[in-house]
């Protein structure tokens, strides 16, 4: 009986070996350990040394484990080829694939990062580690250029004069971003005073202005944060910001509307989270921007997150991170409009869970708001998108319901 429990064993192992996939090509090598330590129970069970055969299961239960611990982070050698191959001369990868339905994307959000979903089509940004962990779910995907390299844009030094940014016609150089702001805090010093909220890994500040009536005091009024280009490569809120800055200052005065905003808000305006990403290419162009930071994390999955714990990426906080948690620590925002790129619409939390947020009604009242005085001044077949059951009306939309994102910052401002 012994022997017969021996040889099926046996004739498992042997099939092990010769059946393909990560999983089993991982417990191969442990199988061949076990073989030894299953006769031994076997011929300890058959004669009754019922203490001996305890420790026995507990060696067991150790290969067993180490075992699933190891297939678990087993990639196959055509999955690193094939990684290599499409990370040779790249940091991030674009693409999509296909879900059969959408209770999938709890599970590839841990996986990728995801940019945006229609359908059942799912558009993904991943770094070399995280495509390698998207190949073990065996998706069919299409890689994708990156939007960033769609079409090349005008920088600021390819033309005569730097006002060329204000008209929305091309974008600063990093030295000539920084110079932008610096001299608008010259220029109002008494609505305006430039900060840097901290340094980041390749040496970039992140600058933000301050524009209120009484720049130097902190005053009874609501504090408002507008910011823009956590992802690199999501240029237009980045020009935007530029823009309202100089909208609001030129026309402090002069316009009722604007004067009145900035006699009773502290208004603050960081145009550029992730100067990294933006510039990966060099200070002097945008055309090589990258979604990520330096150090190649998406600095949307890297906050703190209410339902996922501190480091839901399984990273540690990036300096744009820890930067951006000290400045809102000492802030008291009423409200804050974090502008990306790829989709037309207003995204109202949570991200992160299906609860709705105890202030959820306000939040669609203002996207409503928002959204029609878009349509008003717009063209007819801009941010009309979201118009299908679980989204709140075209254009605005719950962010769980759209797709859900673990660490992002509009979650951590509003449950922190």
């Amino acid at each position: 009986m012994v022997f017969l429990d021996l040889l099926f064993i046996r004739r498992l192992i042997s099939k092990l070996k010769n059946t393909k996939g990560p999983i089993i090509q991982a417990f191969y090598p442990f199988s061949l350990a076990i073989l030894p330590l299953t006769f031994e129970a076997l011929f300890l069970a058959r004669n009754g040394y019922t203490q001996q055969l305890f420790f026995m299961k507990r060696i067991f239960f150790l290969f067993v484990l180490a075992a699933l611990t190891l297939s678990a982070n087993a990639q196959t050698p055509k999955q690193d080829r094939i990684a290599n191959k499409l990370f040779k001369e790249k940091s991030e990868l674009y693409f999509k694939f296909k879900i059969e339905n959408r209770s999938e994307i709890a599970t590839f959000t841990k996986l990728v990062s995801i940019d945006n979903v229609k359908g059942n089509t799912v558009f993904a940004y991943a770094n070399k580690s995280q495509f390698l962990n998207f190949l073990e779910a065996n998706k069919h995907y299409q890689v994708l250029t990156n939007p960033s390299q769609l079409q090349q844009v005008e920088m600021m030094m390819d033309h005569a004069g730097n006002d060329r940014t204000l008209n929305l016609t091309a974008y600063p150089t990093y030295s000539q971003y920084v110079a932008m702001m610096q001299n608008w805090a010259a220029t109002y010093p008494s609505i305006c005073t430039l900060h840097n909220l901290g340094t980041t890994t390749n040496g970039h500040g992140l600058y933000t202005l301050k524009i209120t009536d009484n720049v130097n005091v902190r005053e009874y009024e609501p504090q408002f944060l507008y910011t823009s280009t956590m992802h690199g490569d999501e240029t237009a809120g980045y020009i935007d910001m530029l823009y309202m800055i100089d909208h609001l200052l030129t026309n402090y005065g002069t316009d009722p509307r604007v004067t009145s905003l900035i006699n009773t808000m502290e208004i603050w305006i960081n145009p550029l989270a992730n100067p990294d990403g933006t510039y990966i290419g060099g200070d002097n162009t945008v055309n090589a921007a990258i979604r990520n930071n330096a150090n190649n994390a998406d600095l949307n999955r890297n906050f703190p997150d209410p339902q996922d714990g501190p480091h839901p990426d399984g990273l540690s906080w990036q300096p744009e991170t820890m930067a951006f948690m000290g400045f809102a620590d000492t802030m008291d925002f009423v409200m804050s409009a974090n502008f990306h790129g790829g989709a037309e619409v207003y995204n109202y939390p949570w991200d992160t869970k299906a609860l709705d947020h105890p202030d959820r009604t306000w939040f669609v009242d203002v996207g409503l708001n928002y959204v029609d005085t878009v349509h008003a001044v717009s063209p007819a077949n801009y941010m009309i998108d979201f118009t299908t059951a679980g989204f709140d009306a075209p254009g605005v939309t719950n962010g769980f319901a759209w797709y859900e994102v673990n660490g992002g910052r509009q979650d951590y401002m509003n449950a922190f």
